[in-house]
């Protein structure tokens, strides 16, 4: 379901702090898409903290980049109001946990029903709704 790869400078995170940042995160993903905080919705929510090494990233002025976070999710989830809400929370939550006033990046790149599978077989949105509709259910 949800991807998300935070890519921060190297020694920028403590592993607490890229912890609670992915926790975070993958909250503010979940809710964002309109998904119920599940077992199952968070068992298929990933979220990848990537150190850039010192050196191997840099912006064209020649100095650091701040913290870029690539969100995917499965297309039409996220409306372009619950894009807005989701950069300003993940842009709060990246810089407490680096705590500095880093520049983040915040990208959403949604992918069209049939180009995502798991395990060989692709997700389908009538199938999460399945799912979204029988957690309900359970409540």
């Amino acid at each position: 379901m949800p991807l998300v790869e935070i890519t921060v400078p190297e020694g920028t995170l403590s592993e607490a702090a890229a912890q609670v940042l992915q926790q975070r995160v993958a909250d503010s993903v979940l809710t964002a898409m309109g998904l119920p905080h599940t077992d199952f919705f968070a068992s298929a929510t990933w979220v990848y903290v990537r150190e850039a090494a010192k050196g191997l990233a840099t912006t064209g002025a020649g100095t650091p980049p701040g913290v870029l976070v690539v969100v995917t999710p499965l297309e039409g989830f996220l409306t372009p109001e619950r894009n807005e809400t989701l950069s300003v929370e993940i842009t709060r939550e990246a810089r407490e946990a680096t705590g500095t006033d880093a520049v983040v990046w915040v990208v959403v790149n949604e992918i069209p029903e049939g180009n995502w599978a798991v395990n060989g077989a692709l997700t389908r949105r009538a199938k999460i709704d399945e799912f979204v509709a029988e957690a309900a259910r359970a409540q």
